[in-house]
């Protein structure tokens, strides 16, 4: 176990939020620099199974802009997945968990001082600055969203003075690749579409995404008159799914009122019921897990690269999350609204 006294503490308060941010145009926070920086550190300490290398990256041709980049290194590199069985399956010790991460892949603390709450690099990056957020990290709880780990998570891309900071969350049996509590924080530096598509009304503060291929729920920031009410809110949609045991996964971005602001003013939630992951085939070699399902695709193969199209990306999009997105909204609703 590692001493609280070797990791060191971020210390913030609710004055360093930034609720607006702009396009291109960001003076980095403290807190942006500090991560940013002590990532670049351990990269050169040699911390990650390798240099993020991204060879390509290009928009796909079509009204949905998918993002799709060329980084062999991931799948060539990154830890062998847990195997990921039951949405209920139990934290298992023996196997790798947060609890087993050397000093070099911490970056710095995020609570008490006590390293239960923590910002630690992920291994195998998908972007820059790719981190895991790990919350109550030593209570050694199963990948199951809990509202505390949801709250800091939040606060966190609010610490955030760029427009371009996401977070991500898999559930078990939605690619969960370790089955141990943890976010993704990442920067993504290419404008998306989900910053800014029309959503359809649903209930008095959850929306649809309907005119998109995957099929889901959003919650905007703006909805609400505080970000602890923003927070139960999404957290009672994503306790639905984990009460009946429907696999999901949750993309927090900034977002904008419109495609041709620069301003961003809101915080956008997706949340997306989906067919469980073990029983989903890659057949066009990537893996729909969350990132894919905003927009943003990691391709393995250069071929495969080459000559994706919106087509089939939007037929794998559709195929895991349509049904379960039928099958949930009309429940969810009656759920939210008793």
């Amino acid at each position: 176990m590692l001493s609280p006294k070797q990791i060191p503490t971020f210390f913030y308060d609710t004055k360093d939020f930034n609720t607006t941010v702009k396009l291109y145009k960001e003076k980095e926070s403290l807190f942006d620099n500090v991560l940013q920086q002590m990532w670049k550190q351990a990269q050169e300490a040699k911390a990650f199974r390798y240099i993020l290398n991204i060879r390509s990256s290009k928009s796909l041709k079509g009204k949905y802009k998918f993002l799709v980049q060329l980084n062999p290194e991931r799948a060539q590199s990154r830890r062998t997945p847990e195997s990921i069985t039951s949405m209920q399956q139990s934290f298992n010790s023996i196997g790798f968990n947060f609890t087993k991460l050397t000093q070099q892949e911490i970056l710095f603390d995020i609570g008490n001082s006590n390293t239960n709450d923590v910002i630690a690099i992920n291994d195998s990056p998908l972007e820059q600055s790719h981190c895991l957020v790990l919350t109550e990290r030593l209570k050694c709880l199963p990948q199951i969203m809990t509202e505390y780990s949801l709250y800091k998570v939040i606060e966190l891309c609010l610490l955030s003075n760029s427009w371009s900071l996401r977070a991500t969350f898999n559930s078990l049996c939605a690619h969960a690749s370790v089955n141990h509590l943890h976010w993704h924080l990442y920067y993504l530096r290419h404008e998306m579409l989900l910053e800014y598509i029309d959503l359809s009304s649903f209930t008095s503060d959850v929306h649809l995404l309907i005119n998109y291929p995957a099929k889901g729920f959003c919650l905007k920031l703006s909805s609400f008159k505080s970000i602890q009410n923003f927070v139960s809110q999404t957290f009672l949609v994503v306790s639905y799914l984990q009460s009946h045991q429907i696999a999901h996964n949750v993309y927090i971005t900034r977002a904008k009122s419109r495609p041709s602001d620069d301003l961003y003013n809101d915080v956008r939630i997706y949340i997306w019921a989906r067919k469980p992951s073990f029983g989903i085939k890659d057949t066009i070699a990537f893996i729909p897990a969350v990132c894919e399902l905003f927009g943003h695709f990691s391709i393995k193969d250069e071929n495969v690269y080459n000559n994706l199209t919106e087509d089939e990306v939007s037929n794998v999009l559709n195929d895991i999350t349509h049904e379960d997105f039928l099958l949930t909204k009309d429940k969810l609703k009656h759920f939210l609204e008793k």
